[in-house]
């Protein structure tokens, strides 16, 4: 029997079947619990990056993780092939809703763009310092 609790909501899965509950820390109404199997979000909360909620997870695989957390946001959300089957348990209080999902490992689709352009500029600007560095030793060459 999985047990989870977010703010005003609770839940009791039996069969062997995990549980996720979220809730906004501030305002702990605003809140919703799952058994794995069922309808994910069916009022249509969904949560900022940077809003404070509790999450309760209990024995859930990280591909229905990915699913419970996917219903709370906007944008796609990225999971690890190889840990889809992970089982994922977890207890957070106030933390922001990017945090949570960084916590359970998943990205979303903006975080993995933004790392692929921090990537790019790196590289451009590692280039750019090893061409000033070739042409500053050729010209000292030159001089000599």
């Amino acid at each position: 029997m999985s047990k989870c609790r977010a703010g005003g909501c609770e839940v009791e899965c039996g069969g062997g079947k995990g549980c996720g509950c979220i809730a906004e820390s501030d305002n702990p109404d605003i809140c919703n619990c799952y058994c794995f199997g069922t309808e994910v979000n069916p009022r249509g909360f969904t949560f900022d990056a940077t809003t404070l909620v509790d999450v309760s997870i209990n024995d859930l695989p990280l591909a229905e993780v990915a699913v419970f957390l996917t219903s709370f946001q906007r944008g796609r959300l990225l999971a690890p092939a190889g840990r889809m089957n992970e089982r994922i348990s977890l207890d957070l209080k106030r933390k922001p809703f990017g945090s949570v999902l960084k916590e359970v490992g998943l990205l979303t689709h903006e975080s993995v763009a933004g790392a692929k352009r921090t990537i790019g500029l790196l590289t451009f600007l590692a280039g750019l310092g090893i061409g000033v560095l070739i042409s500053s030793l050729t010209l000292g060459k030159r001089r000599a």
